[in-house]
C-alpha cells in the first residue's frame, strides 16, 4: 500500500475506512462477520501533546505517557511494527478520530450488508458486551490488512 499521502499528513485530516472481523458464536461457526468503518481522521500527531492528554495528567485523572502497548515504532508517529508470539509480522497505522467524528459503520455477514443488531445476533455474549460498551478511543492502531482505503 501507497503511504504517501498518509505519511504527508502531519497532524491533518485524513478519511480512512477500515474493517475488523468478529469471531461468531459456537451456534454460527462458519458464518462470517465483518464491521467497515469510515471517517475523518487525524494522523501524524504525537499522543501525548493531545490537549485530552495533558489536562489528564495534570489533574491527576491519568499517569504520563509511557511506551506503546505492543510493538515498535516503525515511522513515528504514523506507523507501528509487531512481531506477535508466533513470530508474526504486522505493521499498524496510528490514527486519532477527530473530535466531532461521524463515523460510517457497516455490518456485512458473510459479505452481505445487515443491520446492527442482526450482525450482534451472531456474535458471542462478550464480545456482544464489547460492541454495545465500547466508544471510540482518543488513539486507534488499526492492522495495515484491515485498511481498504486512505484518502
Amino acid at each position: 500500500m501507497n503511504y504517501d499521502k498518509f505519511f504527508d499528513s502531519k497532524g491533518q485530516f485524513i478519511s480512512v475506512t477500515f474493517k475488523s472481523e468478529k469471531n461468531p458464536a459456537a451456534a454460527h461457526k462458519g458464518t462470517k462477520l465483518e464491521k467497515r468503518v469510515s471517517g475523518v481522521f487525524r494522523a501524524g500527531i504525537n499522543f501525548e501533546n493531545l490537549s485530552s492528554v495533558k489536562e489528564g495528567i495534570e489533574s491527576g485523572q491519568r499517569g504520563q505517557v509511557g511506551s506503546l502497548p505492543f510493538g515498535e515504532w516503525e515511522k513515528f508517529p504514523y506507523l507501528v511494527k509487531h512481531t506477535d508470539k508466533d513470530g508474526n509480522f504486522n505493521r499498524y497505522l496510528r490514527l486519532y478520530p477527530t473530535p466531532n467524528c461521524k463515523l460510517s459503520v457497516q455490518y456485512l455477514v458473510n459479505g452481505v450488508e445487515s443491520t446492527r443488531e442482526k450482525f450482534m445476533s451472531f456474535l458471542t455474549p462478550s464480545e456482544k458486551a464489547k460492541m454495545e460498551d465500547s466508544q471510540m478511543p482518543e488513539c486507534i492502531a488499526v492492522k495495515e490488512s484491515n485498511i481498504i482505503s486512505i484518502g
